[in-house]
């Protein structure tokens, strides 16, 4: 932190770090407001997290869902979201802020961007058959986009290795079934959807504004007058130094903190190693929010992901982790290096990697998080996709596979004995038609679109060989803390006073709903929402005189 000086280098009125949903939607809004804005993006590619992923808000009572006759309201969505919240979010004053400004966020994109959405069909909250919850229209799938509409930035939105160009609606994300006729075709003409989609036809919006995005150049640390208001930036290139004075203000929406190690040991329980994010979310927002005196809520919570891995699937230089995963499916479960279970396998994905860092009392030790398998038959196997396997290829080396669950789980280290008293007890609990354990076939996500989980959807034996395991690991989609916001996204400091000229929106600030995680798009909805509000703030922010 370093204080005012005015040999800057350029001038602007505000600026944005970052090209994810929240952050190309805080620099629209800013634009539109009257502000001249300057994007800042760290790597060589625009999108974050938010390119990477289904791209789907999840935004309750929007007009799509009026225009297509889906009745919801802000009171079932407050209940729903106080049902799932038990009071943990950070400030429950700004659960109305976001039902409210979600759906006005969604219809601005609407009217004056390209930005698109259709309602997949049933495709419903999480835990639908909770008071407030739906079956469809809150979660919104982001329509097709023509990246040649770019020009120059067409090749440099980032992208999902494993995602296909199909739609959310289309199975996109995960499914057996795919049109690869439409997905030739969209391949050949550079029409992409989900994440890419969303960014790009935020990016367009960005274009057709004239808003500068210059790459490769993080923002290092942030300038503050006498009085602790924010007005400059520093900012790197190319190993060079650039100094940028705001005029109004910052807007910090630069991802969050998963990738580096240090902040993840400091903060997050388990110490996650397995992201599913780029790895260019290393906390710099986090970092020089802290300098400038926030104060941060939600901490240590992060959007938590069961994550998978192919070995031969790699990206910027790792092995990727994936989203893929049978560990729902019939005939499977997951159990640790005792070759126990200890989770419902079916769970919600922000939900089910809780159980990884519990701490056993008894033996003082963490038997989740290490060492942790998708035990499954080949009932499994020949009929369903295994992460990257479509049903009846032959096993990669990387799936283990055995004649006997003894000698697989000797390969994997796992408990013989152990592993041997589950599948029997979940045999028998699959026969009588009823988890007693831990319930599998009873939660929402279990059966989306399909009326929910029930015994003959999620509960199949285990007892055809070979037999197989895949490591399941503790992994993270980003992170859910921050610093502390206001309902103009506006930072507040540790004395609880507004740190003027400082806006945070995304993974970079606290997560509005606390561990909450509604539905798809829980992450985007509310990020979004705070990046339309900090958009609108900063821009209609008094300019200060930084010379």
């Amino acid at each position: 932190m370093t204080n005012q000086n005015s040999n800057w280098d350029e001038i602007v009125d505000v600026v944005v770090l970052g090209t994810g949903g929240a952050a190309l939607t805080a620099a629209t809004l800013a634009h539109d407001n009257g502000a001249k804005v300057l994007v800042l993006e760290k790597s060589s590619e625009v999108g974050g997290t938010t390119a990477m992923s289904g791209g789907v808000p999840w935004i309750p009572n929007n007009h799509y869902m009026e225009e297509a006759g889906i009745e919801d309201s802000k009171e079932n969505a407050y209940k729903y979201i106080q049902r799932l919240g038990h009071g943990k979010e950070p400030d429950p004053s700004l659960v109305d802020v976001f039902i409210e400004e979600g759906r006005n966020m969604i219809k601005y994109l609407h009217d004056n961007t390209p930005v698109q959405f259709a309602i997949p069909p049933a495709y419903g909250d999480y835990y639908a058959n909770l008071p407030g919850g739906i079956v469809e229209g809150r979660s919104l799938d982001p329509k097709p986009f023509h990246l040649q509409e770019l020009g120059e930035w067409e090749h440099k939105i980032r992208r999902n290795p494993i995602f296909p160009p199909l739609t959310l609606a289309e199975g996109g994300a995960n499914k057996n079934e795919i049109d690869y006729t439409v997905m030739a075709e969209r391949m050949e003409k550079n029409i992409t959807t989900m994440g890419r989609a969303l960014i790009g036809s935020l990016m367009k919006g960005i274009i057709d504004r004239g808003i500068e995005v210059r790459t490769e150049t993080p923002g290092y640390k942030l300038f503050q007058n006498d009085d602790g208001a924010v007005i400059g930036i520093l900012a790197l290139h190319n190993g060079q130094e650039i100094k940028i004075g705001t005029r109004q203000g910052v807007v910090i929406a630069s991802g969050g903190f998963e990738w580096n190690e240090e902040l993840v040991k400091s903060f997050l329980p388990g110490q996650p190693k397995h992201h599913l994010s780029p790895p260019y979310n290393e906390g710099d927002g986090l970092i020089m929010a802290m300098e400038a005196g926030a104060k941060l809520a939600n901490m240590s919570d992060a959007w938590w992901y069961p994550a998978t891995q192919d070995p031969s699937i790699e990206y910027e230089g790792r092995v990727f982790n994936l989203i893929n995963s049978p560990r729902s499916l019939k005939h499977g479960i997951i159990v640790n290096s005792l070759g126990k279970r200890f989770v419902n396998e079916g769970t919600a994905y922000k939900d089910m990697p809780r159980k990884f860092h519990l701490y056993d009392e008894a033996t003082q030790t963490y038997p989740n998080e290490e060492n942790t398998w998708i035990v499954f038959d080949s009932q499994l196997k020949d009929n369903e996709l295994v992460v990257t396997i479509a049903a009846g290829e032959d096993a990669p080396e990387w799936m283990n596979q055995s004649d006997s669950l003894e000698e697989l789980a000797g390969k994997i280290g796992v408990d013989a004995k152990g592993l041997a008293q589950t599948v029997e007890k979940f045999n028998g609990y699959v026969a009588q038609g009823e988890d007693l354990d831990f319930h599998r076939g009873t939660t929402y996500f279990e059966g989306m679109g399909q009326g929910g989980g029930k015994p003959e959807l999620n509960l199949g034996t285990i007892e055809k060989g070979p037999f197989y395991a895949i490591p399941i690991y503790y992994g993270t989609l980003g992170t859910a803390g921050g610093p502390r916001v206001d309902k103009n996204a506006q930072v507040i400091n540790v004395r609880d006073k507004k740190i003027e000229g400082l806006y945070a929106a995304g993974n970079a600030a606290m997560s509005i709903l606390g561990p909450v995680y509604p539905g798809a798009g829980a992450t985007i909805g509310p990020g979004m929402t705070w990046g339309y509000l900090a958009g609108k703030a900063v821009a209609t922010a008094e300019k200060r005189d930084i010379n």
